[in-house]
């Protein structure tokens, strides 16, 4: 029989995530997943076979939101239209869209620390995967601010791609010990200014 990847589906990874939450990886059943779900456990195991895939489903549909919203946030979609929006809060806002939804998993679930090491173990080709795709949308609106004299690369030697690395990099360790979003956000604004004020 056909899987329905529709509605139900994303009810039944929206229930996921309450769960995992509320619980942590390791203490959620495919029982409490259907309950929370409105559903039985018959019609669960009808779309998903096992936690471990609706885990990675879920990890996956997590990434793909955080990466489309990071990339409109380059690209200055999100922005009214003719509005010019500079590329150090271009920059900064994507980083926010595609680190933020993962620290405050990590920050507002008592079984965060958890749920990222399960992520970490169980979805590492997905966490690699976005990454990658992450550097490349930022290299590429590197690159094209270089062009535009935005920014200069030539004088510290730099590449966009190597800029993109050290920025995704330097973004991402930012989040050890920080205790909430707004401690994230605080120090990604001041990082992303120092690098971009050395870069004019």
């Amino acid at each position: 029989m056909p899987r329905d990847f529709g509605p139900k589906r994303e009810a039944i990874l929206n229930a996921a995530f309450t769960q995992f939450s509320r619980y942590g990886f390791r203490r959620t059943s495919m029982e409490d997943i259907a309950n929370e779900t409105g559903i039985s456990r018959a019609s669960l195991y009808s779309h998903f076979d096992n936690k471990e895939e609706i885990f990675r489903c879920l990890s996956a549909s997590l990434h793909e939101q955080a990466l489309g919203k990071a990339e409109s946030h380059l690209k200055g979609t999100s922005s009214q239209a003719g509005e010019h929006i500079d590329l150090t809060a271009r920059v900064e806002a994507a980083l926010l869209a595609r680190l933020g939804p993962f620290h405050e998993i990590v920050t507002q679930s008592e079984h965060g620390i958890e749920i990222a090491d399960e992520n970490n173990q169980r979805c590492g080709d997905l966490v690699r995967d976005s990454q990658e795709r992450f550097q490349g949308m930022l290299a590429r609106a590197i690159k094209a601010a270089a062009r535009a004299g935005e920014i200069d690369l030539k004088a510290p030697g730099l590449t966009a791609a190597a800029t993109a690395e050290l920025v995704h990099l330097g973004a991402a360790g930012l989040k050890h010990g920080a205790p909430d979003m707004a401690t994230l956000e605080k120090r990604l604004r001041a990082f992303v200014q120092v690098v971009f004020a050395g870069l004019r």
